[in-house]
């Protein structure tokens, strides 16, 4: 017979069916849902330097945003020297998102998630200064601002371009306390500034070589377009007539320059629906950043064409197509996955509960034949004494009946069947009783002998 708690289970889980089945992975898919999405703020580590730069105060003002509006991201900043080390950070696993530049080591397990500023390199020199050209740049001091490595190797690539030796021109790097003095003192005769059209860098570039109301002397670098046709690192930029102001305005007409883009890249391994929400979070606070870090003004898509050179991230190009997917296009097919498996399991535990009970079933049902064996073998037992053990056989087959009943192992019909079985079996045995208590003793006792066969060694 099974365990009694064995059989009340089983009894529990067949009464109550697929509902209970279904009811309880309901549960389990709720549970690792709720798991997924209530486990705390997902935090993504971004790599950004340096640490005093324009675009290291835009990642720390969005990550306060973040954290002021209690959203389901944090950002976690990983600093770095510059570009060229966030790229590395994001390739070797130690970031999930990089600020970096166009022209310097792009990662390559990286793709776009927004370009937060397109970064011009203006060369400017004194007013009425005789520099008009890149390539009278030869032996002269260019001072580089702000002072980063990537800046100077801008400088080396467009000089490259005009087939000037880069060892040819002296660099002088300038901070922006550096600066002013520097071309005050006549340190340097040109500067190279790079950052935003409209960004710090530029203005304070242009205003530390202005001279009695007159503009800076911009140096066109007419071989951009050059560069941007060889390289998707860079890109031609006209400079508008007149963006300096002063008397007269410079450029007195429109002046070509080269620009690189400043990114926000992500792992590609990052899921999609974490770069949607994270693209979309960044347009949505844009404003409110610019108040407080101005070049948040200037961030915008990347080129999502197909035959964009820009590597967009998936998630980043939902966003952007207007294709963001729902929960149910995140999660439908897993879902129904989910679903399928469950109720193939929910098969399997009930077909092994339905194997149990059919088990149980069948020994219920085999009292029935050992009752009905114990009824004919009262019916020819000649003797009291084994009567009695008949009868302790029957009590002890009716206690098992109750025990089986109890779980619900027989229906309606089995449990009748039963009761008839063991009455039968009772009046069987009572029955025999009765009849040999009623006979005499000496007729008894002659019933028992066993009869002789005669012979003919009998006869004689």
């Amino acid at each position: 017979m099974l365990p009694r708690r064995r059989i009340a289970f089983s009894h529990m889980v067949y009464s109550s069916g697929f509902f209970f089945l279904t009811f309880a992975f309901a549960l389990i898919a709720i549970g690792a849902l709720t798991l997924r999405f209530a486990g705390g703020p997902l935090a993504l580590k971004i790599a950004v330097g340096p640490a005093n730069g324009d675009n290291a105060k835009l990642i720390a003002a969005i990550a306060d945003r973040l954290e002021a509006d209690d959203a389901d991201m944090r950002l976690v900043v990983v600093p770095t020297g510059g570009p060229a080390q966030s790229a590395q950070a994001l390739e070797q696993g130690r970031a999930d998102l990089a600020v970096i530049r166009s022209d310097v080591a792009i990662p390559q397990n990286g793709a776009t998630v927004v370009v937060l500023q397109n970064d011009v390199g203006l060369l400017l020199a004194p007013p009425g200064s005789a520099l008009a050209k890149v390539a009278v740049l030869v032996k002269k001091r260019v001072g580089i601002f702000p002072a980063r490595e990537t800046n100077a190797a801008l400088l080396d690539s467009i000089l490259a371009e005009y087939q000037i030796a880069p060892e040819s021109v002296q660099r002088v790097m300038l901070d922006r306390d550096e600066l002013a003095p520097a071309v005050a003192q006549k340190r340097v005769d040109a500067v190279l500034a790079v950052g935003p059209l409209l960004g710090p860098a530029i203005q304070a570039a242009a205003a530390a070589l202005s001279a009695r109301n007159r503009a800076p002397t911009m140096i066109p670098i007419d071989a951009a377009e050059g560069m941007a046709a060889k390289s998707p690192a860079y890109q031609k930029v006209a400079v508008p007539a007149g963006f300096f102001r002063g008397s007269p305005p410079e450029p007195k007409e429109e002046a070509t320059t080269v620009g690189v883009a400043v990114r926000l890249e992500a792992n590609l391994k990052l899921p999609d629906e974490v770069v949607t929400d994270l693209t979309k979070r960044l347009f949505v606070m844009r404003r409110e950043l610019a108040v407080k870090v101005p070049i948040a003004a200037a961030m915008q898509k990347p080129d999502t064409d197909k035959d964009s050179a820009d590597a967009v991230h998936r998630g980043a190009a939902d966003y952007y197509d207007n294709n963001e997917k729902s929960f149910m296009d995140r999660y439908g097919d897993w879902l129904y996955i989910g679903a399928m498996a469950f109720s193939g399991f929910g098969s399997a535990i009930a077909a092994m509960f339905g194997l149990s009970r059919a088990q149980a079933r069948k020994a219920a049902l085999a009292l029935i034949d050992q009752l009905i064996e114990v009824k004919q073998v009262a019916h020819i037992t000649m003797e009291l004494p084994r009567l009695a053990v008949l009868d302790t056989e029957i009590e002890n087959l009716s206690t098992k009946g109750l025990h089986f009943a109890r779980n619900n192992n027989f229906d309606d019909a089995g449990l009748a069947a039963l009761r008839l079985a063991i009455d039968e079996a009772r009046r069987a045995v009572s029955d025999q009783r009765s009849e040999l208590e009623a006979r005499p003793p000496l007729l008894l006792d002659a019933s028992l002998e066993r009869p002789t066969t005669s012979t003919p060694e009998n006869k004689a």
